[in-house]
């Protein structure tokens, strides 16, 4: 049994999770994942997943239908946020994993395309979903950056009085709390928000990294921030490849002496920045595309199926 085919919770009313566009599993030890329902009303698999007891939660993407790059530091980082949180979480990281497996399989065959995944370890089991299970997935179709976006940059606004409760942990009530800044402050032509210091450092983005290059140097936040699995790895790359790196706070004041700008998430990869307010870098910028090229070609050859992500470089 698949499961897509997995009974949905006895008597429930509501429509099922399972659309071509919102999936919602929870983790099953029956057959890795297991199918949930959720109210029309709550709009996304994401959103029912912001009803339960918040947690922890990682995002990522499938490569060839059901693999994953950076699963292992996903992990790692996940285990992070677990010993971090508020109080105390459980949850088994093989159960995990199969869930994983299980679910990108399924989605990405009813999607027909690549998926985005949101995974969560929620401080209590998802019993309203018909799950007593506290892993949950959501996950949505990933079909690539908008062709706009590569070709013309993004722009970002900064994010001012917007911060995680903690900077190094990835808690789900950090979600109400961004989506609460954007409706009131946000520009809806913004692609992202970047938070920033009450003295003016620039820190991360909201749902990403963001970098700086100067003189062909790329610059990173050192500290305050969550520490992303694609910037490490595009880091880590740069090195490699001669680019030197500088881990220190680009201030906002400053920007308008950096040549260009890239943000970094596990989802999205390498997407260049075209404008942050009103200061606008190149596009595409000769070190941004050598990063993301380097980072395409390596994320496609290192991504594993879930199980075997201990056998990948991250």
């Amino acid at each position: 049994m698949t499961a897509a085919q997995h009974p949905t919770p006895h008597g429930a009313t509501q429509t099922p999770g399972a659309t071509q566009e919102q999936r919602l599993y929870a983790a099953c030890p029956e057959n890795g994942a297991r199918l949930l329902e959720f109210h029309p009303s709550l709009g996304s698999a994401s959103n029912a997943i912001n009803q339960m007891p918040p947690g922890v939660y990682e995002g990522l993407r499938t490569f060839e239908r059901s693999k994953y790059f950076g699963l292992r530091t996903h992990l790692d980082r996940l285990k992070i946020s677990v010993d971090g949180f508020k109080k105390p979480l459980d949850y088994d990281e093989d159960a995990l994993v199969a869930a994983l497996h299980a679910a990108a399989l399924d989605a990405t065959a009813a999607f027909d395309s690549e998926a985005r995944v949101r995974v969560d370890v929620c401080a209590g089991p998802a019993t309203t979903l018909g799950s007593d299970s506290n892993i949950l997935l959501a996950l949505t179709p990933f079909r690539g950056l908008p062709e706009a976006i590569t070709r013309d940059g993004a722009y970002l606004q900064t994010a001012c009085g917007l911060a995680r409760p903690f900077p190094g942990v990835k808690t789900s009530d950090f979600i109400p709390l961004r989506e609460a800044w954007i409706t009131a402050h946000g520009d809806p032509d913004a692609y992202e928000y970047l938070m920033v210091t009450a003295e003016g450092a620039l820190l991360e983005g909201t749902q990403s990294n963001v970098c700086y290059v100067k003189d062909g140097a790329v610059y990173a936040a050192p500290s305050g921030i969550l520490p992303g699995v694609t910037q490490r790895t595009v880091l880590a790359l740069a090195r490699e490849n001669g680019i030197e790196v500088r881990e220190e706070f680009v201030h906002f004041k400053d920007l308008e002496s950096f040549d260009e700008s890239f943000m970094t998430t596990s989802v999205r990869s390498v997407v260049p920045i075209s404008r942050i307010d009103q200061i606008r870098f190149a596009v595409p910028g000769p070190v941004t595309a050598r990063l993301g090229a380097l980072y395409d070609a390596f994320s496609a050859q290192d991504a594993v199926v879930a199980a075997e992500n201990r056998s990948a470089k991250y």
